[in-house]
């Protein structure tokens, strides 16, 4: 202090609730407390020692001042643990049972249940009765639903796919609410709910399309897989799942376990088709299989060539040497194929070479190439209008 090392000294007061710097200050402290998770992980600390992972916290709580409130910890276990007292014994708090739920999501409940979404549902039909003791313009009933009842499932719909009942629920609220408003009596819609729900520029209002809002909320998950090379989260998915490719798992058929993953999955094809790969290492694109020239996919413009190709799934630093492209036919070529494998040659002869860092994806709806919700949405909605 002041220049000069000085001991441990406690704060007398601290920052105020709603404080600004009270989130800055969070950040700061649970950083610390990632980085020595890490670094015990690293160590191999934590394989089957919940020993360390309590040492871990009591350290944290000694230098930070931040004290977890144990009797409000619980443990949970997934499908049957029997040694679970032994373990609550180690880092203390309670045993907990699923389904539960945690920061507003459910926990071990069926993701595609519609019983999840009841206090949505239940929340939307509240402030509908709200707000049917006012008196408001056809406008204003748009703008209420616009900026509270459309944005009311979309926490629930970042993690779970919405039901069609759902949606067909919450699309009668919305739909009674903007034509009927405080009416009693039985109203009439003037125009079809899916000439309401597309954008103003194929003459709609602008209200979301929920079945949209719930598929480009799930590919934003798809966009976080592919960009995040050191993720826990990542190394759980393909250690479960195992890689189809470089890209994405493999697809979950199994009927059994949990299903969120499993519906974030089933949009890959869809995600996959608005992107393209932009190259820098060519370590993790393959050369024939994935989409990184600006023609299209080489397997598809060249099958020729590919059923004459050894080794079809190298990447394309495989395939290129210091002295250009190189690749091995199974067989001679005939007269009359020179000719189209020169012209293969000149397609892929536009490429501008490798450079530093690993390959990424290039979503095509954005400039810069990444993911949107509100662009993916609009890209949505546009594939439905044509």
């Amino acid at each position: 202090m002041n220049g000069s090392p000085v001991g441990f000294f406690s704060a007398k007061r601290g920052l105020r609730q709603e404080d600004p710097l009270s989130p800055f200050l969070f950040l700061l402290a649970m950083e610390g407390l990632n980085n020595m998770i890490k670094s015990a992980k690293v160590r191999g600390w934590l394989r089957g020692q919940l020993e360390m992972l309590r040492v871990i916290l009591v350290l944290f709580e000694g230098f930070s001042g931040l004290y977890i409130n144990w009797r409000k910890s619980h443990l949970y276990p997934i499908t049957e643990v029997h040694n679970m007292e032994a373990l609550n014994a180690v880092l203390g708090g309670e045993i907990g049972a699923l389904p539960t739920s945690y920061l507003g999501m459910p926990l071990g409940a069926k993701s595609q249940s519609y019983e999840i979404w009841n206090n949505v549902v239940e929340k939307c039909e509240m402030k509908f009765t709200r707000w049917k003791s006012q008196y408001l313009s056809r406008g204003g009933r748009l703008t209420l639903i616009n900026s509270v009842l459309d944005s009311l499932p979309t926490y629930m719909m970042s993690v779970f796919p919405i039901p069609k009942s759902v949606i067909t629920r919450l699309d009668k609220i919305r739909r009674k609410f903007f034509w009927q408003g405080n009416s009693e009596s039985k109203g009439y819609n003037l125009v079809k709910w899916d000439a309401v729900i597309v954008g103003k520029k194929h003459g709609g209002l602008k209200i979301r399309n929920l079945m949209n809002q719930s598929k480009d909320l799930l590919m934003k998950w798809l966009w976080k897989f592919n960009n995040e090379e050191q993720s826990y989260r990542k190394e759980v998915i393909e250690a479960k799942y195992e890689e189809e490719d470089n890209w994405m798992t493999k697809e979950v058929t199994t009927p059994y376990g949990v299903s969120v993953w499993r519906s974030i999955r089933s949009r890959w094809s869809e995600f996959k088709a608005n992107t393209k790969i932009k190259v820098r290492n060519g370590e993790k694109t393959e050369f024939w299989k994935d989409v990184w020239h600006e023609a299209g996919r080489l397997e598809v413009l060249y099958p020729d060539k590919y059923s004459l190709v050894s080794h079809q799934q190298k990447t394309i630093v495989d395939h290129l040497t210091p002295q250009g492209w190189n690749f091995i036919f199974r067989r001679q070529l005939n007269d009359w194929e020179i000719q189209k494998v020169a012209d293969f040659f000149n397609t892929i002869g536009q490429f501008n070479g490798l450079e530093g860092g690993q390959d990424i994806l290039w979503w095509k709806g954005n400039r810069k190439g990444s993911f949107k919700v509100g662009c993916a949405y609009k890209w949505l909605n546009h594939i439905n209008q044509l």
